[in-house]
């Protein structure tokens, strides 16, 4: 059906004399919504913002707003379509789908936003060193990072990037100011003294409460004062004083790794231990071990002195007596001594140990099984052997 023209016009007269009221009472300033019901029974909002504006545009609002809401129904509808058919679209990989459905959403107003600048990098704080009392730290030649020391360097960082070469350290950072400069032992920028003890072919920083010093033939500092020390050139090592004229030469015997843990000794900063065997291990490594083995992890010597293993030693004899094998387990073997090196045969052989007749010491090793007691079946007949 039409609507009726004498209602409308009756009905936007009043609508604008309300609109008129309503911008009177605002005074210019307050929105009011006024739900004006027209011949047709249709609803519209007007906001009134003023005095005649309101009025007018109460007048043409309600045909406005239908025809507005009929074009963005019809807008919708057919970006709906639109985004369906990019979708389905086989040729178009999840990144074009993704532009084109933005540019056809922003109506073709589609730009890219300009990636912010990069903050600038705040300055690489190194972790506290524990190893030395340093006023400046280290930036390591290989991998460019700062660090308290080279033992920090290797502690810290991931296997693949290796051990660090103190000789190659060619920059510090003062601790106190920040400035980044080539290695010495005064800041260039605030004057402080990196370390009371400095070798620059070591590259080495630190206080002298271990008496630190140089030592050309091992190539590197060591602790522990130049004169409690001297250099062996067989052993390529420096041996204490008290120790120099009685230790076991062997040659490049510290260039080798510790049996226990596997560090490198010549180069460690643990201190080696000499054993009565001639082979060397580290101080720390040795007390570990020697709390459940009384052997060297090399050549199996006995480390500990004769002296102190002969209680040991009869202890253990004295148990064997005690519990006597059986005689179906009683065997006759031939052993070898690791102390004295001495094969002794026909033993008897006993799950406690066999001891050596030559040192007495119950540190050996079965080299040959000699014979076996034959085992007595029922009523003292041979018992069948398997396959017979």
């Amino acid at each position: 059906s039409q609507p009726n023209p004498q209602g409308a016009q009756s009905s936007q007269a009043a609508a604008a004399i309300v609109g008129a009221r309503n911008a009177i009472n605002s005074n210019n300033g307050v929105n009011n919504n006024n739900n004006n019901n027209n011949n047709n029974g249709v609803n519209n909002n007007n906001n009134n913002n003023g005095g005649g504006g309101g009025a007018t545009g109460a007048a043409g609002r309600p045909r406005t707003q239908r025809q507005n809401s009929g074009a963005e129904e019809d807008s919708a509808i057919e970006k709906r379509k639109a985004i369906q058919a990019i979708m389905r679209d086989p040729s178009l990989t999840q990144a074009q789908r993704a532009l084109q459905i933005q540019n056809l959403m922003s109506g073709g107003r589609t730009c890219v936003a300009t990636r912010p600048s990069a903050l600038p990098a705040e300055p690489e704080q190194a972790v506290s060193c524990v190893h030395y009392e340093r006023e400046c730290n280290i930036i390591a030649p290989c991998c460019g990072g700062t660090f308290g020391c080279r033992v920090c360097h290797d502690e810290l960082t991931k296997a693949g990037c290796g051990p660090m070469n103190r000789f190659l350290i060619r920059q510090v950072v003062c601790k106190h100011c920040n400035t980044v400069q080539n290695t010495s032992n005064a800041c260039i920028n605030c004057g402080i003294t990196f370390g009371e003890y400095h070798c620059a072919k070591c590259n080495l920083w630190m206080s002298r409460s271990k008496r630190p010093f140089h030592c050309d033939e091992c190539g590197f500092c060591r602790v522990g004062g130049r004169e409690s020390f001297r250099h062996c050139k067989e052993c390529c090592m420096c041996i204490s004083v008290k120790v120099f004229s009685s230790h076991n030469c062997f040659k490049d015997k510290y260039k080798n790794n510790c049996p226990v843990c596997r560090e490198d000794m010549f180069s460690s900063r643990q201190s080696p231990q000499d054993l009565p065997c001639g082979h060397a291990i580290h101080a720390h490594c040795f007390r570990k071990l020697a709390s459940f083995d009384y052997r060297c992890p090399i050549c199996k010597k006995t480390v500990v002195a004769p002296q102190s293993m002969a209680a040991a030693w009869d202890a253990r004899a004295n148990d064997i007596a005690a519990q006597p094998m059986p005689p179906d387990l009683q065997r006759s073997v031939t052993i070898m001594c690791n102390d004295c090196e001495v094969k002794s045969p026909n033993r008897s052989w006993h799950f406690l140990g066999v001891q050596c007749p030559a040192c007495h010491s119950f540190n050996t090793v079965v080299d040959q099984m000699a014979s076996a007691a034959p085992v007595v079946g029922v009523e003292g007949q041979q018992p069948t052997q398997p396959g017979t």
